[in-house]
């Protein structure tokens, strides 16, 4: 990177002087010609003022002479003839001439030893005779100053080309030697097990905003490789206890070569394999929303049936008394995923009521609002937004077998927000604890 910007700083700047040389050398050589046309242009005007009132015999030698900005005069009859001229016996006209009343300037006019010449000419009548004036500067000169200019430049722009790219290539370093430092510094992360932070330059600049935004994510990265760990942990902790037990009864038959009696089966090593099937399910739910979401197959659903449903079977179990108040509602939506969330909040309601449970449904058109609510002892302010994570029970006087993994919940909060919907744990009208799941009518597709 620095180098890159180095050599982009120097090339930008190498055009520009490029680009400016070129300017400079183009006014320089317009202002040279102006100022040579100016003086070969008075000079003629001053002749041609001088035979208005003498004849050309008469004109002053001092006007046909040579000075600094004029080389050579020549005044030409109508048959290109040299009447007078600063040359001394050179008759050998350098343009041809003009009509009265016209004046013109001519560059690249070489005269007989090959020297070239910038002249203004005037055409003028005196006393009925037709005259040229010729007045010529040579354009050597200006071509000397040009070339010499162009020489200087084009040794004084490589030394600036070469201090603005040593001045860049410092400044540059000094720029991004906070980044380099935040690079070094996550680089050495990596090989250790916590996740630490990078220190944020006080210099208030993209910089430090960069560090900041860096330590963001660094903190993110550190939240999630916790929770991962305390997920693996949580699930190695919650998967043994089932296996233990199915592989306890599984050996102590093979050691006692006796079969397992029904009773066993179907009390101790079937609901232990059932529990060890639903937690595994619960994790590969978790484990996909996590790495990409859960895909949603959209339908109509009836959410109205589905808690009708539901009733039904908590009423059939006969463990709490259950009542209903629905509204019926259509949402879009995964039936089976739904269906899932519902009956998971209902257990769990089920499971920490006293005596009953209520469920309700209402709508506002946009909105479908679910709540399920128990008369248990409730929960509080602090836990309920905890209650929403993996592996967590509030009660821990509670049997796991009685109490669940702690997933029910979390799987709830991932299917709801699979639908673009909200939960939150509240306090039941009449105590107790109310969940209630709101979800868009219209999910679109």
């Amino acid at each position: 990177m620095r180098v890159r910007l180095t050599l982009l700083a120097t090339g930008l700047l190498a055009i520009a002087l490029i680009i400016a040389a070129a300017i400079v050398l183009l006014v320089l050589n317009n202002s040279l010609k102006s100022a040579s046309d100016a003086a070969t242009s008075a000079r003629a005007a001053l002749i041609a003022d001088s035979i208005a009132s003498d004849d050309v015999g008469g004109l002053d030698a001092e006007l046909l002479s040579a000075t600094g900005d004029v080389d050579v005069t020549q005044i030409l009859d109508a048959g290109g003839n040299v009447l007078r001229t600063s040359r001394h016996g050179d008759r050998h006209a350098l343009v041809p001439p003009l009509q009265p009343g016209v004046r013109k300037t001519v560059e690249g006019v070489t005269d007989a030893d090959g020297a070239d010449y910038r002249v203004s000419m005037m055409g003028v009548r005196v006393r009925g005779q037709a005259l040229t004036i010729v007045v010529g500067a040579q354009e050597n000169p200006i071509h000397d100053v040009v070339l010499t200019v162009a020489l200087v430049l084009s040794l004084v722009f490589p030394i600036l080309l070469l201090i603005l790219a040593m001045a860049t290539y410092f400044v540059v370093g000094r720029a991004l030697a906070p980044v380099e430092h935040i690079r070094s510094g996550v680089a050495e992360m990596s090989h250790r097990k916590s996740v630490g932070r990078v220190a944020i330059p006080d210099t208030d600049d993209e910089i430090a905003t960069l560090a900041t935004t860096m330590n963001d994510l660094l903190a993110q990265i550190d939240s999630s490789r916790q929770r991962q760990l305390q997920f693996v942990g949580d699930a190695s902790h919650e998967l043994r206890s089932p296996l233990v037990t199915i592989v306890g009864l599984a050996d102590l038959s093979r050691v006692t070569g006796e079969g397992m009696d029904a009773d066993t089966v179907s009390d101790i090593l079937y609901p232990e394999a059932m529990r060890l099937q639903r937690m595994t399910e619960d994790l590969l739910l978790l484990a996909r929303a996590d790495e990409a979401g859960l895909s949603v197959d959209l339908g109509d659903v009836d959410l109205d049936e589905l808690l009708t449903d539901e009733a039904v079977r908590v009423a059939a179990l006969g463990q709490v008394k259950v009542t209903a108040d629905l509204e019926p509602v259509r949402v879009r939506g995964s039936r089976d995923m739904l269906i899932r969330a519902i009956r998971n909040v209902v257990d769990n309601a089920v499971r920490h009521a006293h005596s009953s449970i209520e469920l309700g449904l209402i709508s506002d058109g946009v909105t479908a609002q679910l709540t399920v609510a128990d008369d248990g002892g409730g929960i509080s302010d602090a836990d309920k937004q905890r209650v929403l994570e993996r592996f967590v029970r509030l009660d821990g006087s509670r049997t796991r077998r009685g109490s669940g993994a702690g997933l029910g919940l979390a799987i709830v909060a991932e299917i709801t927000r699979a639908h673009r919907g909200d939960i939150r744990i509240g306090d039941a009208p009449g105590g107790g604890a109310q969940v209630t799941i709101e979800l868009p009518i219209d999910s679109q597709d």
